[in-house]
């Protein structure tokens, strides 16, 4: 743990899957129920595979890490999503409103819930330091969600207003100027290695990355900790 041996001036935290909960049965439950209201000749589980095929693709080439210059148009999730599902429906001749199928999406992202620990860690974290969101999110289903969590964050960044997408350096750097503060003196927490551990440490934020789906696990992998769920986080705010 020898390079978070002080308290940080901030500690980052990406939303989803770090804070919010985002189960795949969730997903696969709102097709489900769009392959019953349309009486599809499929399974909710294989289109949803269908579609996040994909969706996996625009997330692959929304950002060009080796030449951030040449990133695509930006393009909310909203926007993502419809043409995810004007390709799907296409290919499987469904008639069905792309637009629609998207909302579907975003209620589901705004209607996600806090993991248990969320509102109780972030308030004690916030004895110790300043607390703050940079996620890749539409505003749309981003605030209904982090409004669910028991905290008033002052820092809020989603890719939308920031128009671009972690791991790209320019959504960290947008924060850094907000904020005030040095990026060495910032830590980043988030559960995806490329997007918010490779984006934070590449302007020099310590990045912590979090497994919620593994029980209870602390350790240090290619100078970076691995964290199970945010009661670890504070415990080692406490050995400071």
């Amino acid at each position: 743990m020898k390079s978070y041996f002080e308290i940080p001036k901030i500690i980052l935290f990406d939303c989803y899957e770090t804070l919010i909960n985002n189960e795949t049965e969730k997903w696969i439950h709102v097709f489900e129920r769009m392959v019953k209201d349309e009486k599809w000749n499929i399974t909710g589980k294989k289109l949803w595979e269908i579609w996040k095929v994909e969706e996996n693709k625009f997330r692959e080439t929304r950002t060009n890490l080796l030449n951030i210059d040449k990133n695509p148009p930006f393009k909310t999730y909203k926007e993502a999503w419809e043409n995810c599902f004007d390709l799907v429906f296409e290919k499987l001749n469904f008639k069905y409103s792309s637009e629609k199928a998207a909302e579907k999406c975003i209620e589901l992202m705004a209607n996600n819930v806090p993991y248990n620990d969320t509102s109780e860690i972030l308030n004690e974290l916030s004895k110790y330091t300043n607390i703050g969101i940079i996620s890749n999110a539409d505003n749309a289903f981003l605030n209904p969600a982090i409004n669910k969590i028991d905290f008033d964050f002052k820092y809020l960044l989603s890719s939308e207003s920031a128009k671009c997408y972690k791991p790209d350096p320019t959504i960290f750097n947008q924060m850094l100027c907000t904020i005030g503060f040095a990026s060495k003196d910032c830590w980043y927490v988030g559960d995806k290695e490329y997007d918010d551990v490779i984006g934070s440490s590449s302007i020099g934020m310590k990045p912590i990355l979090i497994t919620r789906k593994v029980y209870n696990e602390k350790y240090i992998n290619n100078g970076y900790l691995v964290v199970s769920n945010l009661t670890q986080i504070l415990e080692l705010f406490k050995n400071l």
